[in-house]
């Protein structure tokens, strides 16, 4: 069994899902894992930090000198309120074996498959007995070069690393942006190898991994403007952007989406908001035409799973729409004691 130590790290975190999606998903594994080869969350936390060698730190103390108060709870991590909340999520969200209906349409399909990146580097295909797992997000992306760290899934030539693994002697370093991406549009029927076009708005860690993923398998991007260039770097090779048409469009800035632009397929949202209301307003919100960004953390996530954290339970981990389902539920009941 390993003893997981588990953090998101960044500023601000106090909105973040995260604490939930990594609950479900070692919960998921605890039921369909042989005997032991479970996974024990030893500690689950949310971590302000605006540089980098500050979250590397919570790595090796494993808590934080000032924990944040949890939006979705009120309270901070280690107390008594959100260990309790926790659990009662947990108890509602084990009970979830199928995924919503309005979410298992023939169009869509759902994979396990390993995308086909270029990796020279060799991942343990063991859990230790203690490790350290770590997520980045905005200002730390960017932030993190060192030689000590083995890049895994070109993370420092797109310069943007959102997942991080120590394995007790060392760590690795991934973004999953991308992959994750990648994995969203496939669900909703967009087949990136035929060259499917994605239309881009930004340029910061996330649009530079989303894109470079794209092009590495198969398609192609263009780039709609943004507050950042990515014409920037050597790897980008953008589509022309003058014929303002795309198969799947995301902006990365905010959540518009300009009227100048044709979508044949849909477009995306980058980020994802609290949902007001009762379950059938957050299943509305996760079956609308626009794909929410709950999609793309969801994604996300099983990636940092399936990549590096434990590779080897890759077919074991749940499927992106019964995460979804699951985490909609979680949602519902940390709502009913907000």
């Amino acid at each position: 069994m390993a003893d997981v130590y588990y953090g998101l790290a960044g500023s601000p975190v106090s909105h973040s899902l995260s604490p939930v999606l990594i609950n479900i998903v070692a919960q998921h594994l605890s039921q369909v894992l042989p005997k032991g080869d479970k996974f024990s969350l030893m500690t689950t936390d949310l971590v302000d930090a605006e540089f980098i060698q500050d979250a590397l730190a919570w790595g090796y103390v494993k808590s934080s000198p000032n924990p944040v108060d949890w939006d979705l709870t009120g309270a901070p991590f280690g107390k008594f309120r959100n260990r309790a909340l926790m659990q009662k999520v947990l108890d509602s969200t084990i009970k979830i074996k199928q995924s919503i209906s309005e979410l298992t349409k023939e169009t869509r399909q759902d994979s396990h498959n390993t995308l086909p990146f270029q990796c020279d580097v060799k991942l343990p295909t063991k859990s230790f007995p203690e490790e350290v797992w770590l997520n980045l997000t905005y200002p730390l992306k960017h932030q993190l070069k060192s030689p000590a760290v083995v890049d895994f899934n070109d993370s420092s030539i797109i310069e943007s690393v959102n997942v991080l693994r120590w394995d007790g002697f060392g760590w690795w370093s991934s973004n999953v942006d991308g992959s994750g991406f990648v994995r969203v549009a496939e669900y909703f029927g967009i087949s990136v190898a035929s060259g499917a076009c994605l239309g881009i708005i930004g340029g910061g860690g996330a649009a530079r991994s989303t894109a470079h993923t794209w092009q590495t398998l198969g398609g192609t991007v263009k780039v709609f403007g943004g507050k950042r260039d990515l014409g920037d770097y050597d790897w980008f090779n953008g589509a022309d952007d003058s014929d303002r048409t795309c198969d799947i469009l995301v902006n990365f800035d905010d959540d518009m989406h300009p009227e100048d632009i044709t979508v044949t397929g849909f477009c995306v949202k980058s980020q994802y908001h609290p949902i007001d209301g009762e379950y059938t307003d957050r299943v509305a919100t996760v079956t609308n035409k626009v794909v929410d960004g709950r999609w793309l953390l969801a994604a996300q996530h099983l990636e940092s799973w399936s990549q590096l954290w434990a590779p080897q339970c890759r077919d074991y981990l749940p499927s992106l729409n019964l995460l979804i389902s699951k985490l909609i539920q979680a949602e519902t009941t940390l709502a009913s004691y907000a």
